[in-house]
């Protein structure tokens, strides 16, 4: 394991920086690819990885996912993959098409093919979602969902972007198991699927920015912005899934398989219960009215129940509360604004 290479995709996002840690600390060489040499300049000056240098962490500069072979250059010597890279939605208009749903394909099949091409690759971890598996219609009946759920929705028009992203991440899953059948790689792969992730975002290093990515489903409400819609989610912590993707790489884990990632506890994401961990937690803040609750939109009457036992049972992992969720969002705040 100890100088194993292992190629990061998404190392510049929430969970690929967590995972990047979680690999370095674990005694990995990490080679990151990145689109441009400046992202990864910014992330390598973050405390976490200020004491690694080359060659236990490198660049590889990967300009455009969806190329054909962007990635032949950048899987040779690894022994591992770990591709947590994939379009999320910005709410800016854009064409799903083209911003999501082949960025999402074309970069999974892509790192396949590429490690097809080569030899020495033992493992690819690949970043799912519970949305893989999912759909929203299907986790609003409250019906358990586990590994060997497959309901999804991924044919246009879509409601928004959150349901874009969905079916981007349904069939790049599904491109996923098509290349597996189809080629029979030397190479295993594991998908590990999270729910709604939060927990503290090192790359967020300004509070105004705090609500970036799904930190913002959280946080959003609980400074004074409504939600704008029920959320059918379970959560997890970022730290819980970043551990997975190491998890994963172990060979006595068995290849081939699936891991959702949440956290066992009733409730889901649920703001008013976020701003009632915050009143307990933090008094004096909320005294300053440094959060100001409006209220987020009402929770649905059917939550969603999704199974992340599996991982518990086959990796180990002991999820964070819902609680120590909040409180690793809140706290981060609270630092970037120097009142903590």
């Amino acid at each position: 394991m100890t100088g194993d290479i292992v190629l990061l995709t998404g190392a510049t996002g929430m969970i690929g920086f967590k995972t990047l840690v979680e690999l370095l600390e674990n005694g990995y060489t990490v080679r990151a690819a990145v689109r441009n040499q400046a992202g990864f300049d910014r992330i390598s000056s973050l405390p976490s990885l200020q004491k690694y240098k080359p060659p236990q962490l490198t660049s590889f500069i990967v300009p455009d996912i969806t190329v054909p072979g962007a990635y032949d250059e950048a899987v040779k010597g690894a022994k591992y993959i770990v591709h947590v890279a994939s379009p999320i939605p910005d709410n800016s208009g854009q064409d799903h098409e083209t911003s999501l749903i082949r960025p999402a394909i074309q970069g999974t099949v892509g790192i396949l093919e590429s490690a097809l091409k080569t030899t020495g690759i033992k493992r690819v971890v690949i970043t799912a979602s519970v949305a893989s598996i999912a759909s929203s219609a299907r986790m609003a009946t409250g019906e358990v969902i586990n590994e060997n759920t497959l309901d999804v929705e991924t044919q246009p028009p879509f409601a928004d972007d959150l349901a874009a992203y969905s079916a981007s991440k349904a069939l790049a899953y599904q491109a996923t198991r098509d290349f597996v059948a189809a080629h029979k790689p030397p190479f295993d792969v594991i998908n590990i699927m999270p729910v709604f992730v939060f927990g503290r975002d090192e790359t967020v290093t300004e509070a105004g920015s705090i609500a970036k990515g799904t930190n913002g489903i959280l946080v959003g409400p609980l400074l004074g912005h409504a939600g704008g819609y029920p959320l059918h989610g379970a959560s997890v912590h970022v730290d819980d899934v970043a551990r997975m993707h190491v998890l994963a790489l172990d060979p006595k884990v068995a290849g081939n398989q699936d891991f959702l990632a949440a956290a066992a506890e009733a409730g889901g994401v649920d703001s008013a219960r976020s701003f009632e961990i915050v009143k307990r937690r933090y008094p004096g803040e909320y005294a300053d009215g440094v959060f100001k609750f409006e209220g987020g939109a009402e929770p649905p009457a059917t939550g969603a129940r999704v199974d992340g036992t599996k991982a518990t049972r086959v990796l180990g992992v002991q999820y964070k509360t819902f609680e120590e969720q909040v409180v690793s969002v809140v706290d981060h705040f609270l630092e970037l604004t120097g009142r903590k």
